[in-house]
C-alpha cells in the first residue's frame, strides 16, 4: 500500500523567539498545558468492573519529552485484554495499581517534544500503546511517542478510530505471521468479534479467499464484511467443511485451536491471538501474537479506512463515567465488533 499524504495541521508554536522547535517543542495557542488534573477511569485493585473509579483527580501527565507527543482524548477503545488485566488475569507491564485503564485511543496532537518532526499540533491521530502512554487510553490527556501515532484516516468518525489500534493491528500481525499469498484460503475464527471482524477485511484486502466462523446472529454481518463463506460454530458438522485449511487465524483461545486442528493440512500455519494449545502435531506451526505499536502498520489500516475497505464496528458507545458499565458488557461475550468509551469534544 502506498502511504497517503495528508494536508498537516496548522502549525502553532509555543516556543519562545529565544529557543527554536527542536528545543523546546511545539504547542496548540487555543489547547495550551495547563497543569492540573484530568479525568480518568482508574483501576484502583484487581476485581470485578465495579472497581473502576472515574476520577476527576488525576494528575495531568507531565508535558512532552524528546520524541512524544501531548494527545486530547476524543474516544478510546476498549478490548478484552482491558478487562482481564483488570480482574487480575494479566500483566500490568510494569504498572503499578492504581492505574488508567485503556491501552488505545484517538484524539488531537496538542503539544509535540523535540525531534518530532513527522507530527504538528492540531493534527487528529489515533495509537495503540500498551503500558507506554501516560497515564493510559481512558482520560482526556496522555504523553505517547511518536513512533505508536499515525495520522487518522480521512472521512472516518473518531468512535470508528478509536476502535481500530489495538484490534487492527493484531489482526494485520497476525495474517503477516501466516504469509498467506492471495487466492490461498485463510480461516478467520471469531468472525464477529473485535480482530475477527476486522482480521476478515484485511484478510480480503490483502486477496486471500476467507472462511470464518460466527453465532447463527452474525451470520449475515460477516458474509457483509466479504468473507467468502461463514459457518456456524455452534453447529458441530460445520468442521467436516473444513478440510485441508492452510491458514488459520484465531483469537478466541488455545481450546479453540485445539478443535481445529484436524481440519488442518500438513504443514499449517496458526496465528494465535489469545492463546497457544499445549499439544500441537507435528508439521503445524502456531505463532502467538502480541499486538505491537506501529506507526507504519497503522497507517497502512489508515489508508484502507480511507478507501473504505476497512471499517470498525462499534457496538456502542459509553461515556467516561460508565467505563464499569461498559466493561460488564465486554465481559458478557458476544459484542460485534468494538465497545468504545467517548472521552472529550
Amino acid at each position: 500500500w502506498v502511504i497517503p499524504r495528508r494536508v498537516p495541521g496548522v502549525r502553532c508554536s509555543g516556543a519562545s523567539a529565544a529557543a527554536p522547535d527542536s528545543e523546546l517543542g511545539r504547542r496548540s495557542e487555543d489547547e495550551s498545558r495547563h497543569a492540573g488534573a484530568v479525568r480518568a477511569a482508574v483501576v484502583p485493585r484487581h476485581g470485578p468492573a465495579e472497581v473502576i473509579e472515574v476520577r476527576d483527580d488525576w494528575p495531568e501527565p507531565d508535558p512532552p519529552g524528546p520524541g512524544e507527543v501531548l494527545v486530547v482524548v476524543q474516544a478510546a477503545g476498549l478490548n478484552p485484554s482491558d478487562a482481564k488485566i483488570r480482574a487480575g488475569g494479566g500483566r500490568l507491564g510494569g504498572v503499578e495499581l492504581p492505574y488508567v485503564s485503556g491501552r488505545e485511543a484517538a484524539g488531537r496532537v496538542v503539544e509535540v517534544g523535540p525531534g518530532v518532526d513527522s507530527l504538528e499540533p492540531g493534527q487528529e491521530v489515533f495509537a495503540f500503546f500498551g503500558w507506554g502512554a501516560r497515564p493510559g487510553g481512558h482520560t482526556e490527556r496522555l504523553v505517547v511517542a511518536a513512533s505508536a501515532l499515525a495520522l487518522s484516516p480521512l472521512g472516518v468518525p473518531v468512535n470508528e478510530a478509536a476502535g481500530l489500534p489495538l484490534a487492527g493491528l493484531t489482526a494485520l500481525q497476525g495474517l503477516e505471521a501466516l504469509g498467506a499469498l492471495a487466492g490461498e484460503r485463510v480461516l478467520v475464527t471469531s468472525g464477529s468479534g473485535g480482530v475477527g471482524h476486522l482480521g476478515v477485511q484485511i484478510a480480503v484486502a490483502l486477496g486471500l479467499e476467507v472462511i470464518a466462523t460466527s453465532g447463527p446472529a452474525n451470520l449475515g454481518f460477516v458474509r457483509g464484511l466479504g468473507a467468502a463463506e461463514v459457518l456456524d460454530y455452534r453447529d458441530e458438522d460445520h468442521r467436516r467443511r473444513l478440510r485441508g485449511i492452510p491458514y488459520l487465524l484465531d483469537s478466541v483461545g488455545a481450546g479453540n485451536i485445539g478443535s481445529y486442528l484436524s481440519c488442518l493440512s500438513t504443514g499449517a500455519k496458526v496465528a494465535a491471538v489469545a492463546g497457544v494449545p499445549s499439544e500441537v502435531p507435528d508439521g503445524i506451526t502456531v505463532t502467538p501474537i502480541r499486538c505491537e505499536a506501529s506507526s507504519a502498520r497503522l497507517t497502512r489500516l489508515s489508508q484502507l479506512m480511507t478507501e473504505r475497505r476497512l471499517s470498525v464496528t462499534v457496538q456502542q458507545v459509553f461515556p467516561l463515567e460508565q467505563a464499569a458499565e461498559a466493561h460488564r458488557l465486554l465481559e458478557g461475550g458476544h459484542v460485534r465488533g468494538k465497545l468504545v468509551i467517548a472521552i472529550g469534544a
